[in-house]
């Protein structure tokens, strides 16, 4: 039998990791534990990386794993150390789930994910990434901009005051979040209209599971994009009701672009396993917004919710990305088309 350690933030009741959806770890636990897998538990704690990290190592190949299902994606105080995680995990030699170090990094910086996706011809908001005030230059920027941390994820830093609806309102609001991510912020141009989230399978090339659609004109009482409050707040208005929609009738040419152009950029950043990208629609030109190289697959999720919708259960796709921590295309290939004769109950 085949030992999977499942990696993952540690989640308690006063002290929960946002980023990781809470319960991923226990629904992906159950669906390996059902399709046979032994399965072990490896809960991260900041204490872990303050230590030598050869006893992370150890630690790691003590347990003596086929696999490693990798669910962690940094802290709420350090999203770098999702990236510094995959590095021990590639040092070990045991094969992982999901991205490689160089793409997790890459996703996290924003600012070297628009220098890459650009050189690739792949469009994304006009901006400017500053440090300082020193480097606030509008360069012609149109308003409405929005602000968003450069090293963050999950929508960390993402909160009503980063919409800059005219030029008056960066003076009040720039210094602050300056302050607040001193890595530096991301000053781009805002998309309006609806939001795309594309989840895709698979390493390249790629299936895509389906498009989910934010329709903000449909909630004009809320911003018309998604704060962090509006993810991970449960207990919060705008996440009972901005639900991306399956249902959306999306234009044939514009669900092919949409298609090409997110697996274009998941190649471009190298993206493998699985992942996702956000992007929004302005005058017939898509642009992509972020990349998402660990997304929730938690059973509910919205990256599984498309899954479900063509076809695949939930503990079919969990052992599907086991099995693209390391196989022939032609065992991927076979694993696909076992994957498509699954109904989702």
């Amino acid at each position: 039998m085949k030992k999977i350690l499942i990696a993952a933030n540690r989640t308690e009741k006063t002290k929960r990791y946002v980023a990781n959806a809470p319960g991923c770890d226990i629904s992906v636990r159950r669906a390996l534990l059902k399709k046979g897998f032994s399965v072990d538990m490896l809960y991260l704690e900041k204490r872990d990386f303050g230590a030598p990290l050869y006893k992370l190592k150890k630690k790691i190949l003590d347990a003596n794993p086929s696999c490693i299902f990798n669910l962690f994606d940094g802290f709420r105080s350090d999203s770098s150390k999702e990236a510094e995680f995959a590095e021990i995990l590639e040092m070990t030699g045991i094969p992982f789930t999901g991205n490689s170090p160089w793409t997790l990094a890459a996703c996290l910086d924003k600012e070297t994910t628009k220098r890459i996706l650009e050189k690739r011809g792949i469009a994304t908001p006009r901006g400017v990434f500053i440090k300082s005030l020193a480097d606030l230059r509008m360069d012609g920027l149109n308003f409405p901009l929005f602000i968003k941390p450069c090293f963050e994820d999950a929508s960390i830093g993402i909160n009503p005051d980063v919409f800059l609806a005219k030029e008056n309102d960066i003076h009040g609001i720039v210094p602050r979040k300056l302050k607040e991510f001193p890595k530096g912020l991301i000053i781009e141009e805002f998309i309006p209209g609806k939001e795309y989230h594309a989840g895709f399978l698979r390493n390249f090339p790629y299936e895509m599971l389906g498009i989910s659609v934010n329709n903000y004109s449909k909630h004009k009482d809320f911003l018309p994009f998604l704060t962090y409050s509006s993810k991970w707040k449960s207990d919060s208005e705008e996440f009972r009701k901005l639900i991306p929609s399956l249902d959306e009738n999306i234009p044939a040419h514009l669900k092919y672009k949409i298609a090409e152009i997110s697996s274009k950029a998941g190649e471009a950043l190298g993206c493998r396993g699985y992942y996702r990208v956000d992007l929004r629609e302005r005058d017939g030109q898509i642009f992509v917004l972020d990349m998402n190289p660990n997304p929730d697959i938690s059973i509910y999720s919205g990256f599984m919710r498309q899954a479900y919708r063509i076809g695949y259960a939930y503990d079919d796709v969990i052992a599907r990305i086991v099995a693209l921590a390391g196989v022939s295309a032609k065992e991927e290939e076979e694993g696909v088309c076992a994957l498509r004769t699954k109904k989702h109950a």
